[in-house]
């Protein structure tokens, strides 16, 4: 789920991108490193639990938090933002608690620990790290199975474009805005993209098991709308357009050379 691009940015050109693109592109090239920061994270939250891994904890969870912020707001990544704010705020807030530990351990101490674990007074505070934890983690888990089940895997990729026949007669093809060849996009967030003839459009697609339905807005070389199935390991999309139109669009899924996304999630 994280640092996911859309299939058509990355045939974008380096200089035309935001900077959101930039960073996003970046951390995502690299499936092995979004676990790592994952599990980095959840690590924090399960020892901020326990009172003795606490302080330990929310130290790192504060350079973590700030160096997030810092890309957020340097990256332009706005939607962001706000969720690693509250993050920063809590983890101040549990921080406030060991102002006068931390001043002693770093400061007066230089290094020196102590072994005196006092129970907090507040409440509140020992309850809020439970919620932090299960409330944030539940919700999002939640959220990441609901999107997901509306996402077709299988389908979702780069491809090239084979072949157009609409009512029986091919149309030529030219290369399109993205990429080398005309290119087909399926977007995890369900939408479909074509890029022919020095010309880019963009819809949307539903899909449930060999069934496929698009549409566009502004109209695909007056293609409003296809429905259909996919056949031959989502190589062939045969259908009817604008509701008395046959079509026929034979793609080919990119390899790994041509588009590292297309294996990065499979």
């Amino acid at each position: 789920m994280q640092f996911r691009i859309l299939h058509y940015e990355s045939f974008l050109p380096l200089a035309e991108i935001s900077k959101y693109q930039h960073m996003w592109s970046f951390f995502g090239r690299s499936y092995n490193y979004n676990i790592f920061i994952g599990l980095i994270e959840l690590l924090i939250g399960i020892l901020i639990v326990f009172r003795r891994t606490r302080l330990m904890a929310l130290l790192l969870s504060l350079g973590v938090c700030l160096n997030i912020l810092i890309l957020n707001l340097e990256f332009e990544v706005f939607f962001a933002v706000p969720h690693i704010i509250l993050d920063f705020l809590l983890t101040l807030l549990l921080l406030a608690e060991y102002r006068k530990d931390i001043y002693q351990f770093f400061i007066a101490n230089g290094g020196k620990f102590s072994n005196n674990l006092q129970k907090s007074k507040n409440g509140f505070i020992r309850i809020l790290p439970f919620l932090y934890v299960i409330i944030l983690t539940t919700g999002y888990a939640l959220y990441a199975y609901n999107l997901k089940a509306t996402v077709n895997d299988n389908l979702t990729g780069s491809y090239s474009i084979e072949n157009l026949k609409i009512n029986g007669s091919a149309i030529e093809l030219t290369t399109g805005k993205l990429g080398s060849e005309p290119m087909l996009f399926f977007e995890h967030n369900r939408q479909a993209v074509f890029s022919i003839n020095d010309s880019i459009y963009f819809g949307a697609y539903t899909s449930k098991h060999e069934n496929i339905s698009m549409y566009f807005n502004p109209p695909l070389q007056e293609i409003k709308r296809i429905k259909g199935k996919i056949e031959k390991d989502n190589s062939i999309i045969k259908g009817i357009a604008n509701d008395s139109i046959s079509v026929r669009i034979e793609i080919e899924r990119l390899s790994m050379e041509q588009d590292y996304l297309n294996n990065l999630y499979n």
